[in-house]
């Protein structure tokens, strides 16, 4: 047995485990190097310059010259920009019958990682089933090797009776190996029997539909090569994702550990070993955790980069979507679609849709969620058709989830629901859904229902909607839910047989949601529902107000719904007769009722100040510390947060002094928590009434460089309120303006383009012409149509 093996199996019994200087014994060890990720770039390179970094490799040892090229292309083919031509000059050695076996063995496993990487999965394949067809005089370890590595390659592509067939063939190679027991490549030898058994049992469950990703096995069995190999990637990845990924993905406030030179950063080297020696040893399982690790590395690194960093964020994008690793994956996709760069997610969201004529998967539903906007009227419409049309394979519920119901699928139909131009069809599909034998899929239909624009929806069309509702026929609850939310949606659009059957259906019973429906309605119909039913609304919200109270004074809280105080405010402003001013007043001012059911109606009226009786407004404000509650509610997400929704009503109200209203606002903006700092921007227009414009613009100015891009695109929407400052102000603002919408992404330009929306509608007169002139820009050139539109009605 050569070294190459023992170099590839076991890299860290080959080079000392305190780095490079010790420099290089024999081509082996560079090998070993690149395994471990520790044979840097401008190792590359043989002669001018190098030998000062690698004097043994390129002096001393005298290497073959067919060894250096094999080390070289090993390199290659594990970096980016090298990486295809690494890989092809490594698939000409193996087909090289001048190179011994073992050599062409090892070249054969680094290529079908390398094309891997590059998602050539059937390059990958291949090379592999290539290489043990030819008659090789190949040891039963080398053959073990090839075998374990060709079931990883075929259960990349999915092709899992295939997978299994190699690692069953790989189990009984590798019990015919005969090592001595004190060998190095015994403890290999235990890795790789434990690999293929591993194997056997996962691709036997991808078979019958049982396949979870996180293995069941007693993990404290597994041999010494494992939990070795295991604890050093274990200790890199704990100590990098020290905190919690969703949240750190979101905020760069949240720092990472202190960097070290990049090319050499210990948990990257560490994280990169793992994934690299997880495949050559070709465990299933291992090879999708490690993808895991890597590829939230990859995208927290790009987060610690302060110049950019693109390619390892698709390096990131691409080893979650191997590790289906479906939540971090989807963090990851709208991090690139709220902070750029667009043809990042726009590469994901092709490679997706390529996909999808072969299959549908989880991660193809993830994407088309977030990647939606992005896609034309014409494709959204042909997606939507493909998806609702395509049978899903009888092996649909997966345990993991490579293949799901209808559930997932109804929500990527929601995503791009907002995209579509045929709104008769996704109507009919609808229509076609209601009454089935899921009831509980009604839910995410129902978000469909919510997001489509029901004006693309013919009157022929929603008459048989009106029908369907006149039939009057028998379904599950969760069905009558879904059918008022679509009489509610053809309401909105002005059809007067729909308000017909409102009116008919509130005459039979009033309920809170249908009291919303009206109160909202009231405003843009022709027929005035809240004129007929206003009495029986005021009555309604008053007596569920008082339950609820009565429940808090019990320590018993709502699940949330329709919240009557709210509705009962709106009602108060737009029916003065029949208002529950006093009731609203009670039930704002109870401190046993839970915070999260006062925020709404703090937030609502708080932009709303003006339409509040003064009595009223004054008997809220009386005490404010009744305002705050003693319990968060169920739902809330910090039990500890002050109320933003309770500082924007009482800086609107003039119920704060300067004092506190700026300890307030310090509090807000100096939050570890993105969404503490993104309360502090919201905050800004009311406080500005207490505080000044001086204050309150400084404040603005400095939430448009914070960490996160969504306090970022808060702030950048909330700019637009200050555009009626004095002119110098104005002049500053306007200048930060251009620069906010020619950000990267969609988060940023997209609220600036909101905030200048509203201040045009509020009368502010947009000036300057480097703003007209990004506008231009935007309306050409961006990616996605909702923004085009946005920028082009601003330009009119």
């Amino acid at each position: 047995m050569g070294d190459w093996v023992v170099a590839a199996l076991c890299p860290h019994d080959v080079v000392p485990i305190n780095g490079r200087e010790a420099g290089y014994s024999s081509s082996a060890t560079a090998l070993s190097y690149v395994i471990m990720g520790r044979l840097m770039e401008y190792d590359i390179w043989r002669g001018q310059g190098s030998s000062q970094f690698i004097p043994d490799l390129l002096g001393d040892l005298s290497m073959p010259n067919s060894e250096w090229e094999f080390v070289r292309s090993a390199l290659r083919s594990t970096l980016e920009d090298t990486q295809e031509m690494g890989a092809r000059e490594l698939s000409r050695i193996v087909s090289d019958d001048t190179f011994d076996a073992e050599l062409r063995t090892v070249s054969c496993i680094l290529a079908s990682i390398s094309y891997a990487d590059m998602e050539m999965y059937e390059q990958a394949v291949e090379i592999c089933e290539v290489l043990l067809e030819r008659q090789l005089e190949l040891d039963v370890l080398q053959r073990g090797l090839l075998q374990l590595q060709a079931g990883l390659r075929n259960a990349e592509v999915k092709d899992y009776s295939r997978a299994l067939e190699w690692a069953s063939s790989a189990s009984r190679t590798l019990n015919d190996v005969l090592i001595e027991r004190d060998s190095v490549l015994f403890k290999a030898l235990e890795g790789l029997q434990y690999s293929a058994q591993d194997n056997i049992d996962a691709f036997s469950e991808m078979l019958s539909g049982e396949f979870k990703l996180f293995s069941r096995r007693d993990r404290s069995v597994a041999p010494s090569y494992w939990m070795e190999l295991g604890s050093t990637a274990g200790s890199a990845a704990l100590e990098y994702m020290s905190e919690d990924f969703k949240k750190r993905i979101r905020d760069r406030a949240l720092r990472m550990p202190p960097r070290v030179l990049v090319n050499e950063d210990y948990i990257s080297r560490n994280l990169y070993a793992y994934y690299m020696r997880v495949q050559v040893a070709g465990h299933w399982h291992k090879y999708l955790g490690a993808s895991q690790q890597l590829g939230k590395e990859r995208m927290l690194r790009r987060l610690d980069d302060q110049d950019g960093g693109v390619a390892q964020l698709r390096q990131g994008l691409a080893y979650l979507r191997k590790g289906w690793a479906s939540s971090a994956y989807t963090e990851g996709l709208r991090l690139v679609r709220e902070e750029g760069p667009l043809d990042a997610l726009e590469n994901e969201l092709q490679k997706s849709l390529e996909r999808l004529q072969r299959e549908v998967t989880d991660l193809e539903f993830h994407v088309l969620r977030v990647g939606a906007p992005l896609l034309r009227s014409e494709e959204a419409d042909s997606v939507i058709r493909s998806l609702l049309e395509k049978t899903l394979p009888s092996h649909a519920r997966r345990a993991h989830g490579w293949y799901r119901t209808e559930v997932p699928l109804w929500d990527s139909v929601a995503a791009m629901a907002r995209e579509i131009s045929d709104g008769d069809y996704l109507s009919r599909r609808i229509r076609a859904a209601v009454g089935g034998e899921n009831s509980t899929e009604s839910f995410h239909i129902r978000k469909v229902v919510e997001i489509l624009d029901w004006s693309l929806v013919s009157v022929c069309e929603q008459d048989a909607w009106s029908e369907l509702f006149r039939s009057r026929s028998v379904v599950a609850d969760d069905w009558k839910s879904l059918l008022d939310s679509v009489l509610y949606a053809i309401c909105k659009v002005g059809n007067p047989a729909a308000l017909d059957l409102l009116r008919a259906s509130c005459q039979s019973e009033m309920t809170l949601e249908r009291a919303a429906q009206i109160v909202d309605l009231s405003s843009g119909s022709d027929v005035d529902l809240l004129e007929i039913f206003s009495a029986s609304i005021s009555e309604l919200c008053a007596a569920e107000m008082g339950e609820i109270r009565n429940q808090a004074k019990q320590g018993s809280w709502s699940l949330g719904g329709y919240n009557p105080a709210l509705i009962g405010a709106a009602l108060s402003i737009k029916s003065p007769d029949n208002s529950v001013w006093s009731d609203v007043s009670d039930f704002l001012r109870d401190p046993l009722v839970a915070k999260d059911e006062k925020d709404s109606v703090l937030e609502f009226l708080a932009f709303r100040v003006a339409d509040i009786p003064a009595g009223v407004l004054q008997g809220i404000c009386s005490d404010p510390d009744r305002l705050t509650s003693a319990s968060p509610g169920i739902f809330a997400a910090n039990s500890g947060r002050e109320s933003g929704a309770l500082f924007r009503f009482l800086c609107a109200a003039g119920a704060i002094g300067a004092d506190e209203a700026l300890a307030s606002l310090v509090r807000f903006s100096s939050g570890l928590d993105f969404a503490s700092r993104i309360e502090a921007v919201r905050s800004l227009p009311a406080s500005r009434r207490v505080l000044g414009d001086a204050l309150a613009i400084g404040y603005m100015m400095q939430m448009t460089v914070d960490p996160s891009v969504f306090v970022r695109a808060e702030a950048a929407e909330i700019l637009g309120n200050f555009l009626d400052s004095d002119i110098e102000n104005q002049r500053f603002l306007t200048q930060r303006l251009v620069q906010l919408l020619g950000s990267d992404g969609v988060a940023v330009p997209f609220g600036a383009l909101r905030g200048l929306l509203r201040a045009k509608r509020n009368g502010a007169v947009l000036v300057g012409s480097e703003v007209a002139g990004e506008l231009r820009n935007i309306a050409r050139n961006h990616s996605i149509v909702r923004v085009r539109q946005v920028a082009n009605s601003l330009l009119a």
